[in-house]
């Protein structure tokens, strides 16, 4: 879990597999939600930036006044019918 100083810009980045395990993209979008600790959604879900095949991150840039505590990232990648999410946790001080 990443510790970051609040005002930082917290890079939340993950990748997507296919049954193989090689990168892949997924066919219809690739978003990523921020909830802070008290279940506050700080980012709803919205498009990521494609760093390349099966690459994907979102920079959240934190307040110098905002909250801090833990914060929970959202990954939802749809493709077709299928739909896979994960999260990561960070925490702001």
């Amino acid at each position: 879990m990443a510790v970051l100083i609040r005002g930082a810009t917290a890079i939340c980045s993950c990748l997507v597999k296919d049954a193989d395990e090689a990168l892949t993209d997924p066919d219809t979008s690739m978003t990523a939600q921020i909830v802070d600790s008290l279940g506050n959604i700080k980012v709803a879900y919205t498009a990521m930036t494609k760093d390349s095949t099966g690459t994907y991150h979102y920079d959240y840039n934190s307040s110098e006044t905002g909250a801090t505590g833990t914060f929970t990232v959202f990954y939802k990648a749809i493709d077709g019918t299928r739909t896979s999410k994960e999260k990561e946790i960070f925490t702001l001080e």
